[in-house]
């Protein structure tokens, strides 16, 4: 059952007095995005935990639901239900490392062996190439993960220093759904951490830490690359200490308490959390490099400031899927477009869907860049995929719709993972699309849910 949502529909006559009064400027033809109670949209999470609750009211902005979350750690705010419930997954996990970091075992256990990898990490700087002699994995492999990750923070680094964002053009800002682009800021642009970052995480990986941080992440069931900074700090403070301290991960998250530990696992996750960042980087780079993406655009893509690692693994994992389809690389030009973290995870889940259509109910035969990313079967048919909350009939929905007007006989579906107000779904219809909402092939994979 739909829920209940503000009424577009309008009495004739008043409708006809609308009409009027706008031909001289005087009324917007376009709904204003409502403000929804959070009970209505946020698809079964619960909104007051421990340590959180879910403000009331929930604003959007013609595509997407903008949630805030407070608690003890801060205020976060997510998009759409998907992200609230990993950010809620989240603050549990921050709750649960500062109670770790706490614990007096944990503590002892730390301090008892630090000594010793001290040594080892003092061992590595001072004779770098004895060292790496023991990793224990291929040379080749070893190399290619290497240079992957070196090209890629050196490249951030040329942009840092020029002050722009890794791989973002200064213009990029489209009109994708997921928040308003955001200009270039030479001051965000990290110029210290981008030369720690391009050759320092090499040696630091040689003797496990990430594998450890990437475990610990995944016992606790979050994104060992999210954006969620408290969360960050705290998964590197509890890695090093354990890692300093010679714990192995399982002897770490027996001391988490009960409960906070989850269990959830899906190709890509185990994609993420089971693999190196820079393997993971070199089979993203491959799969694009497979579809048709140039070199420029796909070195541009792995540095590009506003996608994770995880967001680039599941892009490349869903072009992976759509393999034989003509247009695949057009989803990187797009991707490059993306001015803010909402644009690129708009781009990211977009793909996801319709990879899902293409597996499980018909195959597409191309893509094709038409303000966002839209599939097409062999007839010609247009498949939309749009990963939004509640769509509302706006300037932007408006255009994108008109797109397709000279081609009356083309049949057009638009499959939501949200709903539409009713005067969105009148509009769309009357302009010869089929609306699917809360359509079976939204995403699920990204984030980790």
């Amino acid at each position: 059952m739909r829920a209940s949502l503000p009424k577009a529909g309008l009495p004739s006559v008043v409708a006809v007095a609308l009409a009027a009064s706008q031909a001289i400027g005087q009324v917007s033809d376009y709904e204003t995005p409502p403000v929804l109670d959070a009970r209505e949209i946020a698809g079964g999470v619960t909104l007051v935990g421990d340590h959180y609750a879910v403000m009331d009211t929930v604003p959007t902005d013609g595509f997407m639901a903008t949630f805030t979350i407070v608690s003890p750690y801060g205020e976060f705010v997510a998009s759409g239900p998907g992200m609230l419930a990993v950010r809620i997954r989240e603050i549990r996990a921050i709750a649960a490392l500062d109670e770790l970091e706490s614990d007096e075992q944990f503590i002892a256990a730390a301090e008892g062996a630090a000594r010793d990898t001290a040594g080892s990490l003092r061992k590595l700087a001072e004779h770098p190439k004895e060292t790496l002699k023991g990793v224990p994995e291929g040379v080749g492999r070893f190399l290619d993960r290497t240079g992957r990750s070196l090209k890629t923070g050196l490249q951030k680094l040329d942009d840092a220093r020029r002050g722009e964002l890794p791989g973002v053009e200064p213009d990029s800002a489209s009109e994708l759904p997921g928040g308003p682009g955001q200009p270039v800021d030479g001051s965000k642009a990290d110029l210290a951490g981008a030369i720690a970052r391009a050759g320092g995480e090499v040696a630091v990986n040689a003797l496990g830490f990430d594998e450890h941080r990437r475990r610990l992440a995944k016992d606790l069931g979050v994104d060992p690359y999210t954006t969620n900074a408290r969360l960050s700090d705290r998964l590197d403070e509890v890695t090093w200490a354990a890692f300093a301290g010679g714990l192995g991960v399982n002897v770490v998250t027996s001391m988490i308490p009960g409960g906070m530990l989850v269990s959830a696992s899906s190709q890509l996750t185990d994609w993420v959390w089971d693999t190196a960042p820079g393997d993971l980087r070199v089979r993203v780079e491959r799969t694009l490099r497979s579809a048709g993406v140039g070199e420029d655009e796909t070195d541009r893509f792995l540095r590009h400031h506003w996608y994770t690692l995880s967001m680039q693994a599941a892009l490349a994992a869903s072009l992976q899927a759509l393999d034989g389809v003509d247009g695949r690389a057009a989803a990187i030009s797009l991707a490059l477009s993306a001015g803010s973290e909402g644009q690129a995870t708009f781009v990211v889940q977009t793909l996801e869907m319709l990879k899902n259509y293409h597996v499980m109910r018909a195959p597409l035969s191309e893509l094709a860049v038409e303000g966002t990313l839209v599939g097409k079967s062999r007839s010609g048919d247009v498949v939309v995929m749009a990963p939004a909350d509640l769509v509302s009939w706006t300037p932007v929905l408006d255009r994108f719709a008109s797109r397709f007007a000279d081609k009356p006989r083309q049949i057009r579906s638009m499959h939501l993972a949200g709903r539409t107000t009713d005067r969105a779904r009148e509009e769309l219809t009357n302009r010869g699309w089929t609306v699917v909402e809360e359509s079976p092939f939204g995403p699920v994979d990204y984030p980790l849910r």
